[in-house]
């Protein structure tokens, strides 16, 4: 079982990492994305991820910074460097080395700038979404960019089953009619006025918690999820199907 996951816009390189470190598969592909984004100016920059003036400032420090071959110093492991909603509730920096050789063997982070990252895989810092238009390689996205190289990887880490806690911006670069694996979505859903709404900052909550979950009890077999029941979530069968699994509380 693999599982793949999106990144998170915020990032943090001052807090702990482990000593264990591999480095991205895709590194020139990244280098080629960067070298395009170093020839834009900062007002550009700003507009091209329609952020504001002051993270525009920030990404643009960081790209002009961003080394082809940076040293340990300047990098962290993806898994501890991402802090948004879903990594600060898989809560990595109190796992033990067990469990971090867990995550690196089964879970996969998409990303604008690298493709597809492994937990040890070091990054640097950078803002930048697989939705970006970007004029590259006879491509014009992101997406259309990574589609045959994020396919591939997945393909190679021969998995027999694919568990998605991935955003659907990130799951559009892979091609799932060539995916060797069963692919399963995986919602989490909350009762309101009588409705089930997905609410996107419990969503990602939620797949924290079940990464968290699935690691501190070695799972395995994907069928061992639907026993998943933190913070009042239980597998839905009435709503679920063969490949979309939904988790509902309230």
């Amino acid at each position: 079982m693999l599982v793949i996951l999106s990144p998170s816009k915020t990032q943090s390189f001052s807090a702990y990492c482990a000593k264990i470190s591999t480095n991205p598969r895709f590194k020139n592909k990244t280098n080629e994305i960067v070298t395009v984004l170093k020839n834009l100016s900062q007002d550009e920059l700003t507009g091209f991820m329609s952020v504001s003036q002051k993270l525009g400032a920030e990404s643009y420090k960081n790209i002009q910074q961003f080394q082809h071959n940076p040293s340990v110093e300047t990098t962290k492991q993806a898994i501890f460097a991402y802090t948004g909603e879903v990594f600060s509730k898989i809560n990595a920096q109190f796992f033990n080395d067990h469990e971090l050789n867990f995550c690196q063997s089964h879970f996969r982070i998409l990303s604008g700038l690298y493709g597809i990252l492994r937990p040890f895989d070091l990054i640097q810092p950078y803002r930048l979404e697989m939705a970006s238009k970007l004029n590259i390689r006879n491509t014009n996205t992101l997406t259309q960019f990574w589609k045959n190289d994020i396919t591939d990887s997945l393909n190679k880490d021969e998995m027999n089953v694919i568990i998605n806690l991935a955003s659907k911006e990130y799951v559009k670069p892979i091609r799932l009619d060539q995916l060797k694996a069963k692919f399963i979505s995986i919602q989490f859903k909350e009762k309101k006025n009588d409705e089930l709404k997905v609410i996107g900052i419990f969503a990602k909550q939620a797949r924290g918690r079940m990464i968290h979950y699935m690691v501190k009890n070695h799972l395995y077999n994907p069928e061992q999820l639907k026993d998943f029941k933190t913070d009042g979530y239980f597998f839905n069968p009435s709503i679920s199907s063969e490949y979309n699994w939904v988790f509902t509380r309230g």
